[in-house]
């Protein structure tokens, strides 16, 4: 839980902003009206990221003080879990579709904290740079392993309930796996290029 309350702090609310700005432009294509009071959810859902000092600081808290607390025991506990499911899983063809992705995005959340260790130590600033990357790759892994639960007990009911609600829940779990989850790859990018160009300018030149 420890590891886990800044990505659920910063991720979520992240994106509860985004969606509801989202959710605003889809009443926009014609001159924007404000009849159905988005603007004000847009509102509501920007505070959320800085009740508690902005999700830059639950970055920085994930990566600078939970991240490698007890040896890095939490991380290790949470890649254990995501590979047991997905190695017992490993032949189960309605499956693939959702775990497949899977494996290649927590690939690259440990890779990302492998980087880390090889990187951070002697030079924090590399930490800083990647922190925000990091919570958000982090949070990208966690609902896409979220996701293929969800699937996985779709179709294990088979039959049973609303096939339009099943459909529903099959192509939003395809679609988080197919369009959002290969975001890590470019959050894995950003973090390995270290922290050169973001800590490089003179304090004078802003």
């Amino acid at each position: 839980m420890g590891l886990l309350t800044p990505v659920i702090k910063g991720v979520l609310t992240d994106g509860g902003f985004a969606n509801a700005v989202l959710a605003q432009q889809m009443f926009g294509g014609h001159g924007y009206i404000a009849e159905h009071g988005m603007e004000q959810f847009v509102r509501d859902a920007r505070i959320a990221q800085i009740y508690e000092g902005a999700n830059g600081i639950q970055a920085l808290d994930l990566v600078g003080r939970k991240l490698g607390k007890d040896g890095g025991r939490a991380i290790m506990a949470f890649f254990n879990e995501v590979q047991a499911y997905l190695k017992e899983r490993v032949n189960n063809d309605a499956m693939n579709v959702y775990l497949k992705p899977l494996g290649v995005s927590l690939a690259h959340l440990q890779e990302a904290t492998m980087w880390f260790m090889q990187n951070a130590m002697t030079k924090p600033d590399n930490a800083g740079a990647g922190s925000y990357d990091y919570m958000h790759l982090f949070g990208l892994v966690a609902l896409g392993y979220m996701w293929c639960r969800i699937a996985e007990a779709v179709i294990a009911k088979g039959g049973n309930g609303s096939a339009r609600e099943m459909t529903a829940k099959l192509v939003t779990a395809r679609f988080f796996v197919e369009r959002m989850l290969p975001e890590t790859a470019t959050r894995l990018a950003r973090i390995k290029v270290g922290a050169g160009s973001t800590m490089e300018l003179p304090d004078d030149a802003f």
